[in-house]
Formats: structure tokens, C-alpha cells, sequence
């Protein structure tokens, strides 16, 4: 039997699955899970059940099909993944897992996903649903793909206000809320999961770009990376991505909205 690659034990995940759901999931991988938990706390025990649970519920038709998670993936995901307890971040990591079943052994792309995932914060992970997902329905009609020509088209801006609500900033959030705009989209744009030609400002700075736009904001750009992610995320790694646009995609976090209210698109199309 391989060396565990934590202490996690098939038990615990058990627990959450049942032992038919674990090869379901995993397949032969599932041999790597250790016996013990002599190294994890309780908590970190609950966030793996969680993401488990995740991704259980995004295998769709893989379930009862051969293949299984490459044993990189599965470190990444339980060692990174059990540190991590916010909603969109578990969400994430199952949906990352989830992709990650395959019949191809050295697939292993699910595993910097999860780097991916565990590298962003709270704000940029959340604001990266909501990027996408609003793209998703404000754009799903249009025969849109992303590729360099159509990806400028589906700029868009996200009013302040409304962002602000559905990220479900307190008041000191609010009030710092230029300090987390920063931080959130250099973020993003610096990891390649926007474009890097955002802006945010007041609403006279934003109608120079967005001449319908009433509110302060941000403008900001999809890019093939986010994408992508946002496909590993809800257990659509292998799908092009324009998939997103499919009806059949639905991506959608309990507790948020499928769109930012009042989000515009930037551009005339």
C-alpha cells in the first residue's frame, strides 16, 4: 500500500461519504489516505468532509465511471483545502476535486488549481464567483467564446453599492472599501483571473468608459485563466470554455446571487 500522503484517514471521510462514495470519487487514489488523525484538528477534520461533500455532489456522470484522482491533486486539495472553512473556498476545492477524476494518470492540472484556490483571499475568491457567474447570464446569448477577440467584448462594471451587499461587507469593511478593491483586483489581475486593464473609481470616472453607469464602481475584463478556474471550480475542468454559456453549466453558491444587481455590460453588443 502507498505511504499515506496525510494523516487524514479513509474514516473520516467516510463519515461524509460512505466508503462506495470515496472510490466513487477517488478510485485507486483512495489508497493513499492514511489510517490516523493524530495531526489534524477537528476543524480542519470538518473542512475536508465539506469539500468531500462538494465534490461528491459535482461527480454528475463521472460517478460510475473508471479513473480517479491523481495523488498530487488529492495532497494539494486535503493539505491546502482543510485550512480553509469560507463557503466559496470549500466550494472551490470540491469543485477542483471533482474535475480532478480522470482515466488519465498524469493529469494532474487539478492540483495547481489548488494552489490557485488556497493562494486567493476570501474577497478575491467570492469576487471571482461574481465576476463570472455575472458574466455568465449577462452574456450567455450572445455566441460569445474566449478567445482574444471576443473576451474585450464582455467587459463589464460592477456598481460599488451592490458589490459591497452581495459581498456582505460590515461596516468596516465598507468604509475601507477602496483599501479592499485594491487588493482584491491587483490580486486578481496580477494571478492572470482578470485582465489587467481594470479600473475603479467614482461614478464621473466610470460613465468615461460606461456611459450608462450610475453608480461608483469597477470595470474589469475576463480572462482565459479565470475562466478556466471558474470551470475547475463546479467539476468542469475538461470543458472548453465557452461552456460556460452552456444551459446546461450551473454554477451556483448557496447564499449568493447568480449576478451582481444592476452590473452592466461595459461595451455596446
Amino acid at each position: 500500500m502507498p505511504e499515506p500522503i496525510t494523516t487524514v484517514g479513509l474514516g473520516v471521510i467516510a463519515a461524509y461519504l460512505g466508503k462506495d462514495g470515496i472510490q466513487k470519487l477517488l478510485g485507486p487514489t483512495a489508497d493513499y489516505l492514511g489510517g490516523g488523525l493524530r495531526d489534524l484538528t477537528q476543524k480542519r477534520v470538518e473542512n475536508i468532509g465539506r469539500i468531500f461533500q462538494k465534490a461528491e455532489s459535482k461527480l454528475g456522470d463521472k460517478a460510475n465511471k473508471e479513473g480517479s484522482v491523481p495523488p498530487k491533486v488529492l495532497k494539494t486539495v486535503i493539505n491546502d483545502g482543510s485550512y480553509n472553512d469560507d463557503s466559496v473556498a470549500v466550494e472551490y476545492f470540491g469543485g477542483v476535486l471533482a474535475s480532478s477524476k480522470t482515466e488519465l494518470g498524469r493529469d494532474d492540472r487539478g492540483a495547481r488549481m489548488a494552489r490557485i484556490v488556497d493562494d486567493l483571499s476570501s474577497y478575491q475568491l467570492r469576487t471571482h464567483y461574481l465576476i463570472y457567474s455575472s458574466i455568465k447570464h449577462l452574456f450567455k446569448d450572445k455566441g460569445f467564446v474566449f478567445n482574444m477577440n471576443d473576451r474585450n467584448k464582455m467587459e463589464i462594471f460592477l456598481p460599488y453599492l451592490f458589490y459591497s451587499h452581495v459581498m456582505d461587507f460590515n461596516e468596516e469593511e465598507y468604509n475601507k472599501g477602496e483599501t479592499l478593491l485594491r487588493h482584491t483586483f491587483f490580486g486578481l489581475a496580477n494571478d492572470g483571473l482578470i485582465e489587467n486593464n481594470f479600473q475603479y473609481g467614482s461614478k464621473e470616472h466610470m460613465a468615461k468608459r460606461v456611459p450608462k453607469a450610475e453608480y461608483d464602481g469597477v470595470i474589469c475584463q475576463p480572462s482565459a485563466l479565470g475562466a478556466e478556474l471558474f470551470l475547475w471550480a463546479f467539476g468542469q475542468g475538461d470543458k472548453p470554455l465557452n461552456y460556460i454559456f452552456d444551459p446546461e453549466f450551473t454554477p451556483e453558491i448557496e447564499g449568493l446571487p447568480l449576478i451582481v444587481p444592476n452590473v452592466l455590460a461595459a461595451k455596446e453588443t
